[in-house]
């Protein structure tokens, strides 16, 4: 169609015109889609780099790293990660203008060539905490765009470190371990095969010079005190390895703490006096009677602290052992504060340190002569720990030691004779003694019973005022007065004192020391009773009571029963421990028949008579059938005496548990092997066995 044409109005065809509306719209929706891409694409763009900051914002506040990026011409921040007031209690805004606030005074080396990184170590100062933090700080300089740049990185390296620390401890620590079980290794080569020497040596001398009683004699005492110091040693290794495997438990019972601090004074004085030491014993405040705990390990742990106290004291030193009562943390109980005190050798400041580890030991010429396993502080202190107790020590080389002990132990119920007081008219009482703590200590605990107590500081006042009370006509019905005071004697102010007061008053002698050797000369003077101090109340009533209500003390004393007569059975399966047990009880005048295992002795027992035998000593591990099961089977049995015949467990498991077993069998008492005579005449006479009547 020409041009001519269509301006002659000729019309175009519908489906032409149709196709390029068509186009158009296309076109343009593909124009609006491309557009629509487009946007989403940027939207979804703008999503992911939001997501990624808010990610890489989450990941800085998290993390124990702190980034700033900054000039080093400025040394304005450009940025600064948003955990820097969490790490090092700063907030953003305080180094805004000048990032060198961080350092101080200690500022990096800012002359870092471009390129390089510088890596130190950095102590930062927390105000808001007060606390000390290390950091790894690494500052890298670089360039970009042309401008150069710093960054500072941070990382907490706290923990770490303080890791390091404790490894390192536990290192030096578990050196220092190896170290002294080496050393007590060598150690115990030495004190083992020392007495171990002296047993095998004399017993070779022994056979050679058997013909001459004075040399016999002097080989077997010496035998027997190697022995007894390789038994020491043995023992100390089992209850350490005990202790160490957690095996140890406490028996509580209740026991008498007037009867402990004597007999612990008993024992320990003939220690002291053969290297001729002073033993004393003090109490301060009112001390209570009857507690509950475990007797047994606390006799143990005050022996090897006085028995260390002798030992590292030299000839005429002065030891002391004092109980003082502390105010209890918890209602019926009572708190206690034993202190071992001693002039002697001392220790050094760095091995009061280490003392109470194991194997522990300070070799000074003073003491490189005298044996021992390192052990026994060790055991001691986890003793106490066990009783739930503490443990310290106060040396200094040359001048001596303070061991103090503090324990709580709860209140046993006491019932007391308080009409014994007024049935004997004892009103009041005299007391005479120079340390007017003990005056004091005596007054208070007679005034719980309603006793008047009136005091002198000597002799010559202590018969002054017994004279005034006679010349009232109130004489003091009974007298306390110590035996060494100043001025008059004791004698001479016991012998004043009996003259002044008359036949029938008694007078009682209360004393720290040993009083073997002036009880003679005391009595010839008028003296009644001697009371051993520190006083207490149920000691004082029971020796008046021997006076008044003639309780006499039994004649014999534990350690001195008289065992002839008796008739034993004895279940061992060592036919040598089964010699020497017979031997033994043969020079003690007691018949001893031996039976090979369990089985035997419970046959034994039921064909015997009535009052055949007085007591069975049970070994433990023994074939066919054992000492607990044997000792279940004779008090299970039809025998008249199956119930009341005392069975005592004699063997070599001497750990606590192993008395405890026994008991539970159904036996009387518990011996350890390696059989001490003296120790089995103390129980025999606890048990109170005598002869059976035998026609």
């Amino acid at each position: 169609m020409t041009v001519a044409a269509l301006e002659a109005g000729a019309a175009l065809p519908v489906d032409l015109i149709l196709l390029g509306l068509a186009l158009v719209l296309t076109l343009v929706g593909v124009i609006f889609r491309l557009v629509q891409v487009g946007r989403q694409r940027e939207m979804e763009k703008n999503r992911e780099i939001q997501l990624r900051e808010h990610f890489f914002d989450l990941l800085l506040r998290t993390t124990d790293d702190i980034f700033i990026l900054f000039s080093p011409d400025t040394f304005v921040p450009e940025y600064v990660s948003p955990n820097l007031e969490r790490l090092l209690g700063l907030r953003p805004e305080e180094i805004s203008e000048d990032v060198r606030l961080l350092w101080g005074e200690q500022q990096p080396d800012w002359d870092l060539p471009c390129g390089k990184i510088c890596s130190v170590s950095r102590e930062f100062f927390l105000r808001q905490t007060g606390e000390h933090r290390w950091f790894k700080e690494q500052l890298y300089h670089f360039t970009l765009d042309g401008l150069r740049r710093m960054i500072l990185i941070l990382s907490d390296r706290t923990a770490e470190r303080d890791m390091n620390e404790t490894l390192e401890q536990a290192l030096s620590a578990a050196k220092a371990a190896n170290e002294a079980k080496s050393n007590f290794l060598s150690n115990m080569s030495h004190d083992i095969r020392t007495p171990m020497n002296a047993v095998l040596g004399f017993a070779t001398l022994l056979e050679k010079d058997a013909a001459q009683e004075e040399k016999v004699r002097y080989y077997t005492r010496k035998i027997t005190a190697s022995s007894q110091h390789l038994l020491s040693l043995i023992n100390d290794i089992l209850d350490m390895s005990k202790i160490e495997s957690g095996k140890t438990s406490l028996s509580m019972v209740e026991f008498s703490l007037p009867q402990l601090v004597d007999e612990l004074y008993t024992m320990m004085l003939p220690q002291a006096r053969a290297k001729g030491q002073e033993l004393d014993l003090l109490t301060r405040g009112s001390l209570p009677e009857l507690l509950v705990g475990d007797r047994l390990r606390l006799n143990q742990v005050l022996i090897n602290l006085l028995s260390n106290a002798v030992k590292y004291t030299g000839p005429d030193g002065h030891i002391q052992l004092s109980v003082q009562n502390l105010p209890p943390r918890r209602e019926g109980t009572a708190r206690l504060r034993f202190c071992v005190t001693d002039n002697g050798f001392g220790m050094s400041a760095d091995f009061v340190k280490t003392i109470f580890d194991p194997f522990s030991r300070e070799v000074t010429a003073a003491t490189q002569e005298i044996q021992g396993t390192g052990l026994g502080m060790s055991i001691t202190k986890n003793i106490v720990d066990l009783m739930g107790g503490a443990i310290s020590v106060e040396s200094k080389l040359g001048e001596g030691s303070t061991f103090s002990v503090t324990l709580e132990f709860p209140l046993a119920d006491q019932v007391q004779d308080t009409a014994f007081w007024s049935r004997h008219h004892i009103t009041h009482a005299l007391v005479a003694d120079d340390d007017p703590d003990v005056c004091q200590d005596i007054k208070e605990r007679l005034a719980e019973v309603g006793v008047r107590a009136d005091s002198a500081a000597d002799g010559n006042e202590a018969a002054q005022l017994v004279a005034q009370a006679a010349s009232r006509q109130e004489p003091y019905p009974v007298i306390l007065m110590d035996w060494k005071m100043p001025g008059l004697s004791g004698l001479e102010t016991a012998r004043l004192l009996r003259q002044n007061a008359g036949p029938a008053v008694p007078i009682f002698v209360l004393t720290a020391y040993d009083y073997d050797d002036v009880m003679e000369q005391a009595r010839s003077v008028g003296v009644d009773l001697f009371l051993p101090k520190p006083f207490f109340l149920s000691n004082f009533q029971h020796a008046l009571a021997s006076l008044y209500e003639n309780q006499a003390e039994p004649a014999l004393l534990p350690g001195e029963i008289e065992l002839e007569g008796l008739h034993v059975l004895a279940a061992e399966d060592n036919e040598i421990n089964a010699e020497i047990l017979t031997e033994l009880l043969d020079m003690e005048g007691v018949s001893c028949e031996i039976a090979h295992n369990g089985q035997q002795a419970l046959e034994r027992f039921q064909a015997s008579g009535p009052d055949e035998f007085d007591v069975i000593f049970m070994d433990v591990q023994m074939p066919v059938m054992n000492g607990y099961e044997a000792a279940h089977a004779i008090r299970a049995c039809a025998h008249p005496r199956a119930a009341s015949i005392p069975i005592l467990a004699m063997t070599a498991n001497a750990f606590e548990e192993d008395v405890q077993h026994a008991l539970d069998a159904g036996m009387n008492a518990h011996i350890a092997k390696p059989l001490d005579m003296d120790k089995l005449k103390d129980v025999l006479a606890s048990l109170s066995i005598t002869p059976q009547k035998r026609e």
